[in-house]
């Protein structure tokens, strides 16, 4: 299980209660292996710095263009679901401008 998400308003997970961190966790459609593949692809196309990687569990820094402000996206694949369950936050500052839910939606959608 990914971490909970702090109070701030910079951070969206799909094993979030808070109403307002909640975000859905990406369904898998197809075969699992390449679905993580694929996402793998992504996650180097968005300029994300894979951190650790296993089987299950992809962690992943993002810089901001400008200020090369830090975030951390961790993505947990469960096969028996077909499900990625997702965690992204903001490593400085208290708001996001919601980037953070912008750059999961796009993988999501770039994904299926």
């Amino acid at each position: 299980m990914l971490e909970e998400c702090p109070k701030s308003p910079n951070c969206v997970s799909s094993f979030s209660q808070n109403k307002s961190h909640y975000i859905k966790p990406i369904e898998i459609v197809g075969n699992v292996n390449e679905a993580r593949e694929k996402l793998i692809q992504i996650l180097k196309n968005l300029h994300g710095e894979i951190l650790q990687e296993n089987k299950d569990y992809i962690k992943v820094a993002f810089y901001s263009k400008f200020f090369k402000f830090e975030d951390i996206a961790e993505f947990q694949i469960d096969s028996n679901k077909k499900i990625i369950n997702v965690r992204s936050a903001a490593q400085t500052g208290w708001y996001d401008f919601g980037v953070n839910r912008k750059r999961i939606e796009k993988i999501r959608q770039e994904l299926n």
